[in-house]
């Protein structure tokens, strides 16, 4: 006969066993500011037992697009619960949504200014491991639409490590479009990682661009005797 408190503990080891190898959620961007999502995730050690899958979006629209069969995910308040086919102890799956929130203007409080051009957008995402399964990689890129690029990081969380060769927030380029990757490693129920950064359209750098010709035409148009005679 097994006791109770035993029992329990036992459950308790199994449904604490399941683990997350990979969680990787690519964010895409479009004009009007909607942001489509596709994470794609690998589970090992897993229980059977339903587990949820945190999500740090606010999300809608989801649906699965690849796993094993019998697969089941239902969104939850603050993620998607995650039913495995019996007898999977292990596999990967992919499921997309429409992430909200990700990409705006900025929304000063009642008499406070604005700290951002209006025509800047605000990239936030948060995340928070709220389960007891082990993320050991969490990974979030977010792709700008186009004719956008990054002006600053506001915010890198955690910070990186000694021992971290990589920044929290890494800033790319992928098919001609700019990226912030947000990644860490060995996520325990509890730990968080969250970025917060600037983006501004490309017309600035333009603009910029213009201001340079014209300053050189006009020293050129102000210095053509000298120019001429020397020649």
């Amino acid at each position: 006969m097994i006791r109770p408190s035993l029992l329990l503990l036992t459950c308790a080891l199994a449904s604490g066993a399941a683990e997350i190898r990979q969680y990787a959620t690519r964010v895409d961007v479009a004009p009007d500011g909607t942001a489509s999502a596709v994470a794609t995730v690998s589970v090992a050690d897993a229980s059977g037992a339903p587990f949820n899958l945190p999500v740090g979006f606010r999300m809608s629209a989801l649906r699965t697009l690849d796993g094993p069969q019998g697969l089941g995910l239902e969104a939850q308040h603050g993620g998607v619960k995650v039913t495995l086919p019996p007898g999977s102890a292990a596999c990967t799956f992919s499921f997309a949504f429409t992430a909200e929130g990700v990409f705006k203007a900025e929304r000063p409080k009642a008499g406070a200014k604005p700290t951002i051009p209006a025509d800047s957008r605000l990239v936030q995402h948060a995340f928070v491991n709220t389960e007891a399964a082990v993320i050991r990689d969490y990974a979030v890129e977010v792709r700008l639409p186009q004719g956008y690029r990054f002006q600053t990081i506001k915010e890198a969380l955690p910070k990186a490590g000694r021992t971290e060769i990589e920044p929290r927030v890494r800033l790319g380029r992928t098919e001609g479009r700019e990226t912030a990757l947000l990644r860490i490693n060995d996520a325990d129920q509890g730990d968080s990682a969250s970025m917060l950064l600037e983006a501004v359209p490309r017309r600035r750098s333009f603009l910029w661009l213009v201001f340079g010709a014209a300053i050189s035409a006009l020293y050129l148009f102000l210095f053509r005797d000298m120019t001429s005679s020397k020649a």
